[in-house]
């Protein structure tokens, strides 16, 4: 008894020539695909190929960890219906109308049932199960499925199954990556979409209003997956401390420090230096948790398990990011520590002069010209920093717009 998949096997190696066009070139009269449909159906062909396609996700995790995919997401486009429909395009540009039409009359037949029930059984079940059927056929019976496995009709498909063998490849190969592809821009688009509501709300000092999702899309592609979720907690993090921050300085009403009416009052000068040591804590803490976060980032993102190109490529894109943000943190906070020291400053002058500054008429007035050029100068100095300060946010908000822009481009 010849099987649909050991006969073609049989034939290619015996040199016989199968009915139709060379192998790889389509026929000038192409089947209905919705005919290849049906007889992909009746012999169970879509059902083989998901079979197969599972079994290769199997073994290929196995053997390769570090490219490990999660077969439920990863399989989840591959339905049946979908594999029927897709194979069905490809093979009838291999097997003529006519060929395929006489076929399903000839399927249809009670003889054609029986053969494709056997071949049923060999995919399903195993060679030796389907020999066992074979041989509890009457000897008429044997006879004819082997003459209706050696008709034109039958051999027409095998040749059509055989020569379209590396487009079919091809198109399962290329469906997936396209399947692949469009989760991971989903995932990318949810990262991005997070990150540029991060950016607005920064720029228009509302940090309050963000309350992101905690839900991003899988790829089945499981470092891809692990490094997603990663960024996406991490920035996550990023956005809560910087709510944590923003709230924290805003409760502080730096502005008050300097006033003209808290630098003339025992009362003020009081409030001014605990909000300014409330500050320095409040920054300190600000750079030390996001440090935190950005090492917690990194160690764990040397955890994943991942093919060494991705990881060297991961490694050299945050390389390059890290160097730029922390330079940019770095001169960042030296303005900082600059302007507090320079308000702690004006503060103790304002002290150690008290009771000959006075607040008259909503203006300061110093008893000596040398302390109202010391007080200029001292908030010359304070104008220049803040102006720095901000240039410098400015600059980061600006590389990291860029940033993301890029990002949306992957």
């Amino acid at each position: 008894m010849m099987s649909l998949y050991r006969l073609l096997t049989v034939l290619i190696l015996s040199g016989m020539t199968l009915i139709a066009s060379a192998a790889g070139i389509p026929i000038s009269n192409p089947a209905r695909v919705e005919d290849v449909q049906e007889i992909l159906r009746i012999f169970a062909f879509d059902q083989k190929i998901k079979t197969a396609i599972r079994r290769e996700v199997e073994n290929s995790n196995n053997t390769k960890p570090e490219t490990y995919l999660d077969p439920e997401i990863y399989l989840r486009p591959f339905t049946v219906e979908a594999i029927n429909l897709r194979m069905s395009v490809v093979v009838s540009k291999y097997i003529s109308n006519d060929y395929a039409q006489k076929l399903l009359k000839d399927l249809s037949k009670p003889i054609g049932k029986i053969s494709t029930r056997i071949d049923r059984e060999e995919m399903n079940r195993g060679s030796d199960v389907a020999k066992s059927e074979f041989m509890k056929l009457s000897p008429a019976d044997r006879k004819a499925v082997n003459d209706f496995r050696s008709s034109a009709n039958y051999l027409s498909f095998l040749n059509a199954l055989k020569n379209s063998t590396d487009e079919r490849k091809e198109m399962v190969g290329q469906w997936a990556k396209e399947e692949m592809q469009g989760r991971a821009n989903l995932a990318r688009k949810v990262i991005a979409e997070m990150t540029a509501q991060y950016l607005k709300a920064e720029q228009e000092d509302k940090m309050e209003s963000l309350n992101p999702s905690d839900r991003i899309p899988l790829t089945g592609l499981r470092y891809f997956d692990q490094e997603a979720r990663l960024t996406y907690e991490y920035l996550r993090a990023n956005i809560k401390q910087s709510k944590k921050y923003s709230e924290e300085i805003k409760s502080l009403d730096l502005a008050k420090v300097l006033k003209a009416e808290s630098l003339t009052t025992r009362q003020g000068l009081e409030n001014s230096n605990l909000t300014v040591l409330s500050a320095e804590n409040i920054f300190s803490n600000n750079t030390k948790h996001f440090e935190s976060l950005r090492t917690a980032y990194g160690e764990a993102s040397q955890r994943i398990v991942m093919p060494q190109q991705q990881r060297e490529e991961i490694i050299a894109g945050n390389k390059s990011s890290t160097e730029r943000i922390f330079d940019l943190q770095i001169r960042h906070d030296e303005q900082l520590r600059i302007f507090l020291e320079l308000v702690k400053q004006v503060l103790s002058l304002c002290e150690n002069r008290f009771g000959k500054i006075k607040f008259v008429d909503n203006t300061l007035h110093f008893e000596t010209d040398a302390d109202l050029k010391q007080y200029n100068d001292l908030i010359k100095r304070i104008n220049v920093t803040v102006q720095a300060i901000k240039d410098l946010e400015k600059e980061d908000l600006e590389y990291r717009t860029q940033a993301l822009e890029t990002f949306k481009k992957k």
